[in-house]
């Protein structure tokens, strides 16, 4: 930003010299040396733009570096065995999803008697139990009984 200031300010100050009316060899010696002074801050501007470049990408290494140093080495939990899915027809919805994560489930709840689905879990009754997928259980929760 301070070279773009820099620049334009030097073009200004260029086109004000021009305006003056002075002579065309005093013209033609400010504009070379303002194409000089231009030059030099465009080159000036690239090499701190590659610099910043250069800058930001050691940067990103490094945190990536750090991550993986910080991340510590964990391995997948295993899944929970389908005989040790508990039983959890008759209980009210919020019960269900309760006790099926307690064993490392996670409940997947359908609904068939209502419009909007499943909106206060509280007022659903588990009627049927799936078998679990992978450690997803599906349950049919109904608001009217079962």
């Amino acid at each position: 930003m301070k070279a773009l200031a820099i620049v334009l300010a030097l073009l200004c100050l260029g086109t004000g010299l021009a305006a003056c009316g002075s002579n065309d060899s005093t013209d033609t010696a400010a504009e070379d040396a303002q194409a000089a002074k231009l030059e030099e801050l465009r080159l000036e501007k690239e090499t701190a733009e590659q610099k910043a470049k250069q800058a930001k990408a050691e940067a990103e290494k490094e945190v990536r570096a750090a991550k993986k140093e910080a991340a510590p080495e964990s391995a997948p939990e295993p899944e929970p065995e389908p005989e040790d899915v508990p039983d959890v027809v008759g209980m009210r919805l919020p019960e269900a999803e309760s006790t099926l994560s307690a064993v490392g489930y996670t409940t997947e709840p359908e609904n068939t008697d209502t419009t909007f689905g499943i909106v206060v879990p509280s007022h659903y009754t588990v009627c049927e139990q799936s078998e679990p997928h992978g450690s997803v259980v599906n349950v049919l929760a109904q608001k009217y009984g079962c």
